[in-house]
């Protein structure tokens, strides 16, 4: 399974109002989901954990099922759209420099955004640990510009393109600090 995503519904009746958080699906490397009131903190890490805040900052932990969460929500959750497709791009070390083997990727990422009519594209930059924090934010950064020039410059279009630069905080591979990790170098492509 999947972390599918989380559901956020504000639910009004003869009941004050309250927001409910269901946890549909985990993985081994994702699926925990930290809720927060004034109140009280819950962590969800377990398939269809709930939390439900309460106006007054409760915050009450349950368990529901697949079935009842199809009959409550299935009709919201058939709207979703499809999850992304994720593209991985690696660099050269402290570089902007694509890697040769991930020369064939920028063609399939091109490919993808006019075969599926992309709507929105996500470029996001990583570094390994090597460096300090502010060096290695603006190179993920510059890693993330160089991609989306590099795809916009061979005709890639999308109504909405975002380039954000993560910096070592999101790594791949977690590593101490100064490790020189090649899979945390480089750029991620979220095409929706």
């Amino acid at each position: 399974m999947r972390l599918l995503f989380v559901v956020l519904l504000s639910l009004v009746a003869c009941t004050p109002p309250r927001e409910r958080v269901v946890l549909l699906e985990v993985t081994e490397t994702e699926g925990q989901l930290t809720v927060q009131t004034t109140r009280r903190t819950l962590t969800l890490d377990t398939a269809y954990q709930t939390a439900t805040a309460r106006p007054s900052g409760r915050l009450d932990a349950g368990i529901t099922t697949a079935d009842i969460v199809e009959a409550r929500y299935g009709g919201v959750l058939r709207t979703t759209p499809e999850a992304g497709r994720l593209y991985r791009l690696s660099f050269a070390p402290g570089a902007t420099t694509l890697t040769p083997e991930s020369q064939p990727v920028v063609r399939d990422i091109l490919t993808d955004t006019v075969s599926h009519a992309a709507f929105e594209v996500v470029i996001e930059g990583h570094t390994d640990t090597t460096g300090d924090m502010e060096t290695n934010d603006r190179l993920s950064l510059e890693r993330a510009h160089a991609v989306r020039t590099l795809l916009v410059g061979q005709g890639m279009t999308a109504p909405f393109l975002r380039v954000i630069g993560r910096g070592e905080r999101q790594l791949l591979v977690p590593t101490p600090d100064e490790v020189d990790e090649p899979r945390n170098r480089r750029v991620e492509v979220i095409i929706r």
